[in-house]
């Protein structure tokens, strides 16, 4: 798929199929996260990969999203370290930027890979961390399962039109 194909595919999962994706997949998904750019190559994001299935149940149970991706065979968990990212000129904190940008490189690699992914933000962070032993330095951003889509979705075609959200010049 070339990059513009997979941007119009990329969409999020929350049914899956028990299969799980193939080892090379998830090598090239976990590399593509790694080279995403980062606040001075402070290079802050960890993942960790989660397949075995007591601790999937554990994820599952932590997202806490009724049915929803309860047949999903695995979870990438994505963290970051405050610390290793910096600061912006207006004094904000610059890590969750800094993870955006890996994580997106994540789900659109795994679109690519022909993979299922759903990038959840509502979850316990806390029990995220008790499942997977997680020190307290890292913050839990995100999370996915990954996986083959029980259903197949076409192209993004609910999006507002560029002219009412692209400006020349002056807004």
């Amino acid at each position: 798929m070339d990059f513009y194909e997979v941007v119009k595919m990329r969409r999020s999962f929350r049914v899956y199929k028990p299969d799980m994706p193939e080892k090379e997949k998830i090598e090239r998904i976990l590399e593509a996260a790694r080279l995403g750019p980062t606040w001075a190559n402070g290079q802050p994001c960890s993942y960790i990969v989660v397949q075995e299935p007591e601790n999937v149940k554990a994820i599952w149970e932590a997202v806490g999203q009724m049915q929803k991706f309860a047949e999903a065979p695995m979870f990438i968990v994505g963290v970051v370290s405050e610390k290793a990212s910096g600061t912006n000129s207006n004094g904000e904190k610059y890590y969750g930027v800094d993870f955006g940008i890996c994580f997106e490189h994540l789900i659109l690699a795994a679109t690519a890979e022909g993979l299922a992914t759903c990038w959840i933000g509502w979850f316990n962070e806390k029990k995220v961390k008790e499942a997977l032993t997680i020190p307290d330095k890292y913050r839990v951003m995100g999370l996915t399962p990954l996986g083959y889509s029980v259903k197949s979705k076409g192209e993004i075609t609910d999006r507002k039109p560029l002219e009412k959200i692209v400006h020349y010049e002056k807004f």
